[in-house]
């Protein structure tokens, strides 16, 4: 063990929402120190997603709109959808041809962030994972953290943000229970196209099946990310982790196989976590928990970049008031995220209620038996879906 070193806020995870806390809190509380702590190297294959052009606001706020500019994401032209029917519709941007979102080279987006926030004084934790906490006799919370190479260092903090996704592995040594909504995961795979016959279509496709969904977009090296959606036992007991079998269900699809009759599959499935979840307690004294680690969306949505920036934001507002002695900040925030949540479900509960195509599926009928929160209860701060179904970006025509 090195000697101890000691920040005012440490962040576990360096993603979006954990470089945006980091970026946000040097923006309005440039006193504290803080320290950001990301287990790899971005160089490992992230799953891309498509952002909306409305996400433009959060990152003038949080000071990278320009270099996210320069970075020269691929532009996405809009979103199809088969739900609720066999035909594709276009989303809301369609007669808004100004309108672009982008597909995202996510490792190089999250390593800008990252980078950005090192560039304005964030001490910058590379290649280092959180092992373990606990509270010293200080009240600050003493944490381990493991280099590639072994090496382990203790470093203390006053305030602690667990960004570390999905795992939420700060808040699960707190006792901190999660609270699923579903079982839901994907089975993805990629493909590659001919050099000579080069895939031009630039919108994210949806198409529903009576056992899951399909999605299906354009990566930044050219290849094509497909992957399917269903619950996991659905997956198990229809082995569709296995390579023979996704691909056979793959061709009983309408619109999805159209996109890859010239492209060679690369390596086998690759499953990922796509549940609806929250954590039973987003924050708490001396710590809170943003984007995938407070709450988890179903793909459908794509706001999982969104929700992670714009959760960074405000914890950082929550986080400058504890160190000013107000706690209340924290409440307000576990508040807002709490909200954000139940209208997430609203809005998903709905959009799964407009396909009715197969009553008799498992898969649907879970998603039918689901309570639908009333509609007056649903604000306009609530995830937006796209027109039909998908992500909310960019503009385009569907080929059929």
């Amino acid at each position: 063990m090195e000697s101890i070193e000691s920040y005012d806020v440490v962040i576990l995870g360096g993603g979006p929402a954990g470089a945006a806390t980091a970026l946000s809190l040097r923006s309005h509380a440039p006193d504290l120190s803080v320290a950001l702590i990301e287990q790899s190297n971005y160089q490992t294959i992230r799953i891309g997603e498509t952002l909306p052009p409305s996400v433009q606001p959060l990152l003038e706020r949080i000071g990278v709109w320009q270099t996210f500019l320069a970075e020269d994401h691929l532009p996405a032209y809009g979103t199809c959808a088969a739900w609720g029917s066999d035909a594709l519709h276009e989303n809301e941007f369609f007669f808004q041809p100004a309108q672009r979102g982008w597909h995202l080279d996510r490792r190089r987006f999250d390593a800008m962030l990252a980078h950005e926030a090192a560039n304005r004084g964030v001490v910058f934790y590379r290649d280092w994972k959180f092992l373990d906490s606990h509270l010293d006799g200080s009240k600050k919370f003493r944490l381990t953290i493991a280099g590639n190479g072994g090496q382990r260092k203790l470093i203390d903090a006053a305030f602690v943000v667990d960004a570390t996704g999905r795992l939420a592995a700060f808040a699960a040594h707190q006792g901190v229970q999660k609270s699923f909504e579903d079982r839901l995961l994907a089975v993805f795979m990629f493909f590659q196209f001919d050099p000579a016959d080069e895939f031009t279509e630039t919108y994210t496709l949806v198409e529903a099946c009576e056992q899951g969904w399909w999605y299906s977009a354009l990566l930044p090296d050219g290849k094509l990310a497909v992957g399917f959606m269903s619950d996991s036992d659905i997956i198990k007991s229809r082995r569709l982790i296995s390579f023979r079998v996704w691909l056979d269900l793959l061709e009983t699809t309408r619109h999805t196989r159209k996109r890859v009759t010239n492209a060679q599959p690369v390596g086998a499935p690759v499953t990922y976590p796509a549940s609806s979840r929250r954590l039973a307690q987003t924050a708490g004294n001396g710590w809170l928990a943003v984007g995938d680690a407070a709450t988890t969306f179903d793909p459908l949505s794509s706001a999982g970049i969104m929700k992670g920036l714009r959760s960074g934001v405000l914890a950082s507002y929550a986080i400058g008031d504890f160190f000013k002695g107000n706690t209340s900040g924290l409440e307000k925030y576990e508040a807002l995220l709490k909200r954000e949540f139940e209208n997430y479900l609203a809005t998903r509960a709905d959009y799964y209620g407009r396909e009715k195509r197969w009553a008799n599926s498992v898969f649907w009928q879970r998603r039918h038996e689901q309570i639908l929160v009333e509609p007056d209860q649903m604000n306009q701060s609530t995830v937006q879906f796209s027109h039909e179904a998908g992500n909310d970006v960019g503009t385009g025509a569907c080929s059929g």
